[in-house]
C-alpha cells in the first residue's frame, strides 16, 4: 500500500523533530517509543492493506517482468513423505534476458538422492512463456490457488550431494515424474497478513533516517511473496528401479516483482510441517540498508486458521554465523495468542547446496531436517541458510543449461 511507507516517513520525521536527529537515528536509541509508534500505526492501516489486497488474483500464466535488471517471478515447492525419507524441492524463477533460477533436489527412500547435474550452478534458460519452465523441469497453473502440475523429464546426477563445483559429471540416470499439488490452506500473503509487531521490533532498532524510510518504501513496492501448504500426488520413473508412487506434503512460495540478492547479507528460513496438521514458517534476515534483523513468518493451525509470528527468539548471530552449520537447533516465537518451541535436527547427509546466480555471489544450504513441536509432535521439513559472498567465483566458466539449442544467454548479461 503506497500510503504505508508515507506515514511512516511522517512518523520518522516527527519523532526526529521530538527527540532531536542524533537521538533519534542513533541505532536502538528510544526503541520502545519507536516500537510503540511504528505499531500503532501499522495495526490501524493493517485493514485498509487487507481490503486493497482483496481482489487480486494470481495469474494463469507467468507474470511479465518489470524492466529491471532484478526482476523475478518465483515458484518454490516441497513435499515431504510422512512415513519415510522421501522428499522432494523443487524452484523455478524467471529472470531477464531469458535465463531462469532452477532448483531440483529429491530423495528416493531406499534408493538415494538424486539432483539436478546443473547444481551446485542454478542457472539454466527460461524455456517457456506460457509456464514456468527451464532444465527439463515445469510448473504449470491448473486452477487458481488451488491445483498445480509438476513435472520433470531429463538426467539427473546420483547423491551424494555436492558442496562445491566440480567439472565431474557424475552417475547420471534417467529420470521422469509428474506430480499433481492440490492446496489444504488458504494463502498467506506476506505483505498483508505479516503481524506488524514484528516488522515495529526490527526497524525500532535501526537508525531511523528519511532516507531508510524511503528504502522501506521501495523494498514494499517492488517484492510480493504468498505461501500455502498442499499436497502433491504422483508418480515416478526412475531408470532400474521401476515406478513408483508419491504422496508428499509441503508448501508452494510464489514471489515476484524486483529481488536484488545484493541487498541481503543472510538469513535463516524454516519451514515446517507436523504430524497434528500444524504449518509454520519463520525467517530471520539481515538485510543491511533497512532491518538487520527481521523475524517474520506465519502458522497454520490444525483447524485451518492462520496467524502471523509476533514474536520469536531467533538469533542469526546464533544461527551458524560463522558458516558452520550445527546439526540441531532450537527456536520459539508466539502467533495468534500461543507459544511454539520448535527443535530441528538437521541430516547432514542430506544438506544440498546451490550457488547464486551466474558469478555465484551467494550461496544457498537446503538442510533437511526432522522436526518436534513443543517437544512432542514430530514434523519434516527443511532449514535453508543463505550467506552472501562478493568475492566468491565458485563456478569457472558457466555455462547457462539447456534443453534447447541456441545462444547462451549468459553472454547477453544478468543479474547476480
Amino acid at each position: 500500500m503506497p500510503a504505508l511507507p508515507a506515514l511512516l516517513a511522517l512518523v520518522a520525521v516527527a519523532l526526529l523533530a521530538l527527540l532531536g536527529a542524533g537521538r533519534a537515528a542513533a541505532p536502538g536509541s528510544w526503541a520502545p517509543l519507536k516500537r510503540w509508534a511504528l505499531g500503532c500505526l501499522l495495526l490501524c492501516l493493517g485493514a485498509c492493506r487487507q481490503r486493497a489486497a482483496g481482489g487480486t488474483a494470481e495469474p494463469r500464466r507467468p507474470r511479465p517482468l518489470r524492466a529491471d535488471p532484478h526482476a523475478l517471478d518465483s515458484l518454490y515447492f516441497t513435499g515431504f513423505a510422512e512415513t519415510n525419507k522421501t522428499f522432494v524441492i523443487a524452484r523455478l524463477a524467471r529472470r531477464p534476458a531469458g535465463l531462469c533460477e532452477m532448483w531440483l533436489f529429491l530423495r528416493l527412500d531406499g534408493i538415494g538422492e538424486f539432483e539436478h547435474p546443473q547444481h551446485p550452478n542454478m542457472m539454466v534458460r527460461d524455456e517457456s512463456e506460457e509456464i514456468w519452465s527451464g532444465g527439463g523441469l515445469t510448473m504449470e497453473y491448473l486452477e487458481p490457488q488451488m491445483c498445480w502440475k509438476i513435472n520433470f523429464d531429463g538426467l539427473l546426477r546420483k547423491g551424494p550431494y555436492r558442496q562445491q563445483w566440480t567439472e565431474e559429471e557424475g552417475e547420471l540416470v534417467p529420470v521422469k515424474f509428474s506430480l499433481h499439488w492440490e492446496n489444504s490452506t488458504e494463502v498467506f500473503n506476506f505483505n498483508v497478513d505479516s503481524n506488524p509487531s514484528t516488522f515495529a521490533r526490527a526497524l525500532a532498532q535501526e537508525p531511523w533516517t528519511i532516507k531508510l524510510f524511503q528504502k522501506v518504501k521501495k523494498q514494499r513496492e517492488q517484492h510480493f511473496r504468498h505461501e500455502q501448504w498442499g499436497q502433491s500426488v504422483g508418480e515416478i520413473d526412475i531408470e532400474n528401479h521401476g515406478k513408483m508412487e508419491l504422496s508428499l506434503r509441503g508448501v508452494r512460495s510464489h514471489s515476484y516483482g524486483i529481488r536484488n540478492w545484493a541487498d541481503i547479507y543472510r538469513y535463516v528460513m524454516i519451514l515446517a510441517h507436523f504430524e497434528d496438521g500444524t504449518a509454520a514458517h519463520l525467517t530471520v534476515i539481515n538485510m543491511p540498508a533497512t532491518t538487520t534483523h527481521l523475524s517474520v513468518g506465519y502458522v497454520f493451525f490444525p483447524d485451518g486458521r492462520k496467524a502471523g509470528i509476533e514474536w520469536s527468539n531467533a538469533s542469526l548471530a546464533e544461527m551458524a554465523e560463522d558458516g558452520v552449520i550445527q546439526d540441531e537447533y532450537g527456536v520459539s516465537f508466539t502467533a495468534g495468542g500461543k507459544s511454539f518451541d520448535v527443535s530441528a535436527a538437521l541430516d547432514e547427509q542430506t544438506c544440498p547446496v546451490v550457488y547464486n546466480g551466474l558469478t555465484g555471489n551467494g550461496v544457498f544450504h537446503e538442510c533437511i531436517a526432522d522436526f518436534q513441536l513443543n517437544g512432542l509432535t514430530p514434523g519434516w521439513g527443511l532449514v535453508e541458510f543463505y550467506y552472501r559472498d562478493e568475492a566468491a567465483q565458485p563456478v569457472p566458466n558457466l555455462q547457462v543449461a539447456s534443453k534447447t539449442e541456441g545462444p547462451d544467454p549468459a553472454t547477453k548479461g544478468s543479474p547476480p
